[in-house]
């Protein structure tokens, strides 16, 4: 603990003590213009210090959302109902604050930027959690559905980015988020390398612009970092409302995390219901059949979906057995309620196991 806050001493005297070089840039903060978001965001209002928005929290119908994660907790990017303030003048505060993992800022197509660890177990020896982009959970775009559904970066959006382009980044200079202190996020350098300010930023990658502004810039290469702490005070920024999904039990599905790279994945509504699908390959897990039998699958093609409590095939966490060792999982295959016209017929699905009933479990447990 004495280490760490030297550590964020040192940061605190840094960020004070900016180099002339980092003075250059002349950023674009607007907070209040509805024209600095994208469509997704909806309802923009200043007043009282804060500008308001909302959002449903996903990006673009077009971003490949999903494609490219090698390890899922199957859960599917759905729709949210978020409300976000942001403060309109943060100041410094005298120390930087260390993130945790969850959400640190959004980005301005109202979807959550996250800290970019998981939910893991702490390293005794790093004192961090795992990392989401060096475990597999990120897709292509940097982000991921997390435990509630919610789709979130854990690193820089890279397809926002690059949806928005070199006009809105590099020569118009204009953030790609929002921290949760209230400072700007911004890719300087993204599309035009002269641009770079890697040198320039202070440990939570932060700087000062030509007119004193501060801002966060991310990180152009892998691992396209955002921020790595927060140099204002962090706020309570966001709202929520949403619906958990069940199972046929009537109990809250949360998922258990399974090494499944994802190819595509899909969501579209039939009345009531939304219907997720993702495809992909099952990779190095132990499958229980329906016979009690543990069987090791080594790459397998199939699909993993939901549209409500009776329509759904995901894998759960096996009951321990002395006919097999370690951690089994079973494929759960539920289509007696499934809406007309979603064909689950046409779905390469998984073996469905029909044995003898078992427990129920819910995600690790987070521990600290």
């Amino acid at each position: 603990m004495i280490r760490l806050v030297r550590c964020m001493g040192l940061i605190a005297a840094l960020i004070g003590s900016l180099p002339l070089a980092a003075r250059a840039h002349d950023i674009k903060v607007c907070k209040c213009d509805e024209a600095c978001y994208t469509d997704e965001v909806s309802r923009v209002s200043c007043e009282r210090g804060k500008v308001r928005f909302q959002s449903h929290g996903l990006p673009d119908p077009e971003d490949p959302m999903m494609r490219g994660i090698t390890a899922t907790n199957q859960q599917f990017p759905a729709k949210h109902n978020y409300e976000f303030e942001i403060l309109l003048e943060p100041e410094l505060a005298r120390q930087p604050t260390p993130t945790e993992a969850g959400p640190v800022g959004v980005a301005i197509n109202g979807v959550p930027i996250f800290d970019p660890s998981t939910q893991g177990p702490v390293n005794r020896k790093t004192g961090r959690r795992p990392s989401a982009f060096d475990a597999g959970e990120l897709d292509v775009c940097g982000g991921h559905a997390g435990r509630g559904d919610d789709y979130h970066y854990h690193v820089a959006p890279k397809c926002l980015i690059e949806d928005l382009g070199p006009a809105w980044v590099d020569q118009g200079k204009k953030p790609i988020g929002y921290a949760m202190d209230g400072f700007p996020i911004l890719a300087l350098g993204w599309f035009d390398k002269t641009n770079t300010v890697e040198q320039d930023l202070d440990p939570c990658r932060g700087m000062k612009d030509a007119a004193g502004q501060y801002f966060y810039n991310v990180k152009t290469t892998s691992s396209w970092d955002v921020l790595n702490c927060l140099a204002g005070r962090p706020q309570h920024f966001a709202r929520d409302r949403w619906r958990h999904r069940i199972d046929r039990t009537g109990k809250e599905i949360t998922g258990i995390p399974i090494r499944f790279a994802i190819k595509d994945s899909t969501r579209t509504s039939y009345g009531r219901d939304v219907c997720h699908v993702m495809t992909g390959t099952l990779q190095g897990e132990q499958i229980l059949q329906s016979n009690g039998q543990a069987r090791k699958i080594r790459a397998q093609e199939g699909s993993l979906f939901y549209c409500n409590r009776s329509c759904y095939g995901l894998f759960f966490e096996a009951d321990k057995s002395r006919a097999f060792r370690g951690r089994a999982i079973y494929y759960d295959h539920i289509t007696d309620g499934c809406p007309a016209g979603f064909g689950v017929a046409r779905l390469t699905t998984f073996t469905p196991y029909e044995g003898p009933a078992q427990t129920r479990k819910g995600p690790p447990p987070t521990r600290k």
